[in-house]
C-alpha cells in the first residue's frame, strides 16, 4: 500500500531508520548501513510499506544541501598546511589512478567512456562521515595517520566539487548543447566567485547584526537561510545544490560565527542526512543486483581491494612511518555520501544507466559494512610485515633523518612530542632529569632540535628508533602519542629491549587499558577518569571534607572506573 501523506511516509522512514541504525550499531557497522536498509525496505522495490519516493528525495535533497554546507564550514585550506607534501600529491594520485583504473575496467566490460569515467570517479572517493567516525573511535584523529587522511579527505571533497561542475559540460554532447553547458559552467564560475567576494563582506556583518540580539533561533534561521538559498541560487545559476551549499559553507566558515553554526546546523544536518541515506536505499532494487553482476564485482573490486592497494602504495614511499600506510588503506577502502551524490548527478544527467548507478550503491553499502575487517586485515598485514626487518626498513625509513646527538644514560623517553609529551618534557627539564623525545613528524624534530632538545624522528613502535634513542639504558617510557596500537606496540618492544624500564602512558578505554597492561605498561591513565577525579577532588574540598576521606573517595572512584586494574594512579 502507499502512504496516505508527508508525515506518514516521514515517520515511519525515521522509525525504521533509527531500529536499522540500533541494529547496524549492535553488529559493530556503521549506522548508514542501517538506513539504507530501511530505506530498501519502504522503497518501491520491496513488499509492504511504500513511501512516496519523490517526497522523500525532495527532502533528502535538503539534506545534501546540509550536508555540504558542513563540509564546507570545515573546509580550510590551512588544514592542509600540515601535511600538504603528502596529501595534496598522493591524494591527486590516487583520485586520478584509482579513477583511471576502475574506468578501464568497466569500459572492458562495455560501459561508454562516459559513464565510466563517471563509475571510476564516485568509487574513487571515500566517505567523510564514516572515516571520521572511525578515526574518533580508534583514537586516530590527532595521529599522524589521522591528520593525513584528514587531508587526503580534503583533497577528495575537492574533486568532487570539481566533477560535479564538470559533470553538465561532459554530458553535453552537441555544438549547441556544448556551447550552452559550456556557458552555463562560466556562469556557475562567476556565481561562486560572486558569492565569495560578496560574502566575504555581506555574510559576516549579517552574521554580527543578527548575533547580536541574542536570538538563537534567528540565528540558526539566517545561517539556514544562508545555506538553502546560496545553494538554491547556485542551481539556477546552471551549477548544483551540492555545489551552492559547499560554497556557503566556506563564506561562513571565514567568520566569528563559524563554530556557532557548525553547531546549530550540526543537528539538522544529521537528521536531514538519515533521510538521504533512506533515499538512496529506496531507489536499489534488490533484483538489479543479480542483472549485471560482473558491474557490480568490478566496483566492489574496486573500492575495496584496488583503492586500498593504491592508497597504501602512494603512502608507503613518503615519509611517514610505516603503519601510516596500513592505516590510510583501510581508511579510504569504503566510499560513502560523495559517491552518491556523483552518481546521482551521473544518472539525472542522462550519463549513468540504471543498472550501474545499482551497482554503484550497493559496493558504496558493501564497503562501509565491511570496512572493520579491512583495519582488521591491515593490522594483521603490519605484524607480519615487523617480523621482515629488510621489508619493514623500507616502508618506515621516513627519508632522511635529522642529525641527533647520542641519548643520556638514565634517563626518560617521551614518546610523542604533542601537548601531552612536551608538558611531560618541561616538567623533567624543570627537574634536571635527562629526557629525550621520539617525534614521527619531521617538521616537529627539527623545530625542537633548534631549541636544544634532544628529538628523534621516527615511529616509537619500531624497535630501531627506540634503540637510537637509548631506551636500553632508560629508565622510563612515557608514551603520550594518541595511537593506542602504537603505543602498545611501543611498549611491548621496549619491554623486550630492558625489562627493568618502567612504562606509562594513556588510555580511551577500558579496551585500552587492559591491551596496554597485557604489552607490559605499568600504569595506564585514561584522560577522562583523570579529569573527573580532579573534578570531584576540587568540589569535596569546597565542602570542606578532610584530605584523608577525599583521598579515599578518589582511590574508591577511580578503582571502580578502570575496573579494579593497576592502570589507575596509586593515592
Amino acid at each position: 500500500m502507499h502512504g496516505p501523506g508527508l508525515l506518514v511516509d516521514v515517520s515511519v522512514a525515521l522509525a525504521l531508520a533509527l531500529v536499522g541504525g540500533l541494529v547496524a550499531r549492535r553488529l559493530r557497522l556503521s549506522p548508514v548501513v542501517g538506513y539504507m536498509a530501511a530505506g530498501i525496505a519502504v522503497g518501491p522495490f520491496t513488499p509492504g510499506f511504500h513511501a512516496d519516493t519523490g517526497t522523500i528525495h525532495q527532502l533528502a535533497q535538503v539534506g545534501v544541501v546540509f550536508l555540504m554546507f558542513g563540509v564546507g564550514l570545515h573546509f580550510n585550506l590551512r588544514d592542509l598546511v600540515t601535511v600538504r607534501r603528502i596529501a595534496i600529491p598522493a591524494g591527486v594520485a590516487q583520485v586520478v589512478l584509482v579513477a583511471s583504473i576502475a574506468g578501464a575496467l568497466a569500459m572492458a566490460i562495455g560501459l561508454a567512456s562516459l559513464e565510466a569515467a563517471v563509475f571510476g570517479m564516485a568509487l574513487t572517493i571515500s566517505s567523510t562521515v564514516v572515516l571520521v567516525r572511525t578515526l574518533e573511535e580508534r583514537s586516530l584523529t590527532t595521529s599522524t595517520a589521522g591528520r593525513l587522511l584528514v587531508g587526503w579527505l580534503i583533497v577528495q571533497d575537492f574533486a568532487t566539487i570539481v566533477m560535479l561542475v564538470l559533470l553538465p559540460v561532459l554530458a553535453s554532447v552537441g555544438g549547441d548543447g556544448r556551447i550552452e553547458a559550456l556557458r552555463d559552467a562560466a556562469l556557475a564560475v562567476l556565481f561562486v566567485a560572486v558569492t565569495l567576494a560578496a560574502g566575504s563582506r555581506i555574510v559576516p556583518l549579517l552574521l554580527r547584526l543578527v548575533g547580536r540580539t541574542g536570538s538563537r533561533e534567528l540565528f540558526v534561521l539566517v545561517v539556514v537561510c544562508l545555506s538553502l538559498g546560496i545553494a538554491v541560487g547556485s542551481e539556477v545559476a546552471g551549477a548544483s545544490l551540492a555545489l551552492g551549499a559547499f560554497i556557503a559553507g566556506v563564506t561562513v566558515s571565514e567568520t566569528e560565527g563559524s563554530h556557532q553554526a557548525a553547531s546549530d546546523v550540526l543537528p539538522l544536518r544529521d537528521a536531514f542526512a538519515v533521510l538521504f541515506f533512506v533515499s538512496i536505499g529506496m531507489l536499489i532494487d534488490p533484483r538489479s543486483l543479480t542483472t549485471e553482476p560482473l558491474l557490480l564485482a568490478v566496483a566492489i573490486l574496486t573500492i575495496v581491494v584496488v583503492k586500498p592497494i593504491v592508497s597504501g602504495l602512494l603512502t608507503a614511499p613518503l615519509p611517514v612511518p610505516g603503519r601510516v600506510a596500513f592505516i590510510t588503506a583501510a581508511g579510504l577502502g569504503q566510499a560513502g555520501e560523495f559517491s552518491f551524490i556523483l552518481a546521482e548527478a551521473g544518472r539525472t544527467l542522462g550519463i549513468v544507466e540504471p543498472n550501474t548507478y545499482h551497482a554503484i550503491l550497493a559496493a558504496s553499502v558493501f564497503s562501509i559494512t565491511v570496512n572493520p575487517l579491512a583495519f582488521r586485515v591491515a593490522s594483521g598485514a603490519e605484524t607480519r610485515l615487523r617480523s621482515r626487518p629488510r621489508v619493514w626498513r623500507w616502508l618506515d625509513r621516513q627519508g632522511t633523518a635529522p642529525e641527533t646527538a647520542p641519548p643520556p644514560s638514565h634517563h626518560v623517553v617521551i614518546a610523542g612530542a604533542g601537548r601531552v609529551g612536551r608538558l611531560a618534557g618541561q616538567a623533567l627539564e624543570g627537574l634536571a632529569i635527562p629526557h629525550v623525545y621520539i617525534e614521527a613528524t619531521l617538521d616537529s624534530v627539527i623545530g625542537m632540535q633548534q631549541h636544544d632538545l634532544t628529538a628523534y624522528w621516527g615511529d616509537a613502535a619500531s624497535p630501531d628508533v627506540l634503540v637510537a634513542a637509548g631506551i636500553g639504558d632508560a629508565v622510563l617510557l612515557i608514551l603520550a602519542v594518541p595511537d593506542a596500537g602504537s603505543a602498545r606496540l611501543a611498549a611491548s618492544h621496549a619491554r623486550r629491549l630492558n625489562p627493568g624500564i618502567a612504562v606509562i602512558a594513556r588510555a580511551h578505554s577500558q579496551t585500552e587499558v587492559e591491551a596496554l597492561r597485557q604489552a607490559g605498561v605499568d600504569v595506564v591513565v585514561v584522560p577522562e577518569f583523570e579529569g573527573a577525579a580532579t573534578i570531584l577532588r576540587r568540589s569535596l574540598g569546597l565542602l570542606a571534607l578532610p584530605d584523608e576521606q577525599i583521598e579515599r573517595v578518589l582511590t574508591e572512584a577511580l578503582a571502580e572506573e578502570y575496573d579494579g586494574t593497576a592502570g589507575h594512579r596509586q593515592a
